[in-house]
């Protein structure tokens, strides 16, 4: 173990570490001032372990990468400066000397998508749970910066829109470098790590500050974080299907599932009675 806390770790492997987002008490991993502490915290140990070459961040949590800010950062007075230390620790994560990868499963959202771009590759588990983008319609810890250099002058409109996006939609648009299954995560990311150690690819470092200081001040103006902001996760199979939360195989599967489900009984004059399914 390299560091551990109340909300954070840091385990190591063959020169491969990582950083798991493990927030107890809440529902899904949110930030907020002290765990941005412990996030700095965190790569202060990492940054001076010359025996790591990859970092991997990822949730502790059974499903769900990072749903943004925590509610209760609404009350921050000062949110300039609240949103300078989020840059700092960010800006601390993009710079690291070895590659870092995100690895997303569930919903990755304001600011945990900045996060995950402020590391240099990100892979996807396509599942109806995961959702990706900004639904507040504001970035504070540059990522603006950051998604103008995946996506070019598009950036400003993904923001502003509130859109969020399947994991095989972010891949389409280049959000992710890669989507896959639930069922091949575990494959995927080991294969990731092994190409990586085959053939670094560290991209070149840059300080590259644009726009920060525009961040802070229009998360100072906001009236309202939106950090409740409700995602609409389509449930039939064909919106699923078409989106890409799952694979042509998984349709196929829920809907021998729906066709083999019995239909309810009833009986004129009688009203129906639910059918009580196994658990």
């Amino acid at each position: 173990m390299l560091f551990e806390s109340a909300h954070i770790r840091v385990t190591a492997e063959y020169g491969a570490a990582t950083l798991w987002l493990g927030f107890p008490g809440d529902p899904v991993n949110a930030l907020d001032a002290a765990r941005l502490n412990e996030l700095d915290s965190a790569l202060t140990r990492i940054e001076t372990n010359v025996f790591i070459n990859t970092l991997v961040v990822r949730s502790a949590k059974p499903f769900g990468f990072c749903a943004g800010l925590h509610p209760h950062v609404e009350h921050v007075t000062d949110r300039a400066s609240f949103a300078a230390r989020g840059q700092r620790a960010f800006a601390r994560l993009s710079a690291l000397p070895f590659a870092t990868v995100a690895f997303i499963d569930g919903p990755c959202l304001g600011t945990g998508f900045e996060l995950a771009l402020a590391c240099d590759y990100r892979l996807c588990v396509a599942t109806p749970t995961t959702h990706l983008g900004f639904p507040g319609q504001f970035a504070c810890f540059g990522g603006s910066n950051r998604l103008r250099k995946v996506v070019g002058r598009r950036a400003d409109v993904l923001i502003e829109s509130g859109r969020t996006f399947s994991g095989r939609e972010a891949r389409d648009l280049g959000l992710v470098d890669r989507a896959f299954c639930a069922r091949r995560a575990k494959i995927e990311l080991r294969t990731f790590l092994d190409e990586l150690e085959c053939a670094p690819r560290v991209p070149e470092r840059e300080i590259d500050e644009t726009g920060f200081a525009q961040e802070r001040r229009a998360f100072a103006a906001l009236k309202s974080l939106s950090t409740n902001a409700t995602i609409s996760i389509p449930s039939d199979t064909d919106t699923l299907l078409a989106r890409g939360f799952i694979t042509p195989l998984e349709a196929e599967q829920a809907r021998a599932r729906t066709a083999s489900a019995p239909a309810p009984a009833s009986t004129t004059g009688e009203p129906a009675r639910p059918v009580r399914r196994a658990a």
